[in-house]
């Protein structure tokens, strides 16, 4: 896979996961959880901590995305390293 391919794939991944953890965020701070005999059980998600708050799926794929860039970024370095050594 080409490194400009692995940028965007990890662009996207943070882009995603952020925008994810953003809207979960924002959401109303009652989670709705429906029974099986029709009811509905409401859990109040108020005075929690800022990670609790934030804590999805979406933190995943924004550190999955940012550690992608990391690696792509190490790896162009490491490629233009090689050829500017081969040219002295």
């Amino acid at each position: 896979m080409s490194t400009g391919l692995q940028a965007a794939y990890g662009l996207v991944m943070v882009l995603i996961g952020g925008l994810k953890t953003w809207l979960h965020m924002g959401t109303v701070p009652v989670l709705a959880l429906p029974t099986c005999n029709g009811n509905t059980i409401s859990v109040q998600l108020d005075g929690q901590s800022w990670f609790e708050q934030a804590h999805c799926w979406g933190c995943y794929l924004f550190a999955a995305g940012l550690a992608v860039l990391a690696w792509t970024l190490f790896r162009h370095l490491e490629k233009h390293r090689f050829v500017t050594s081969r040219m002295d």
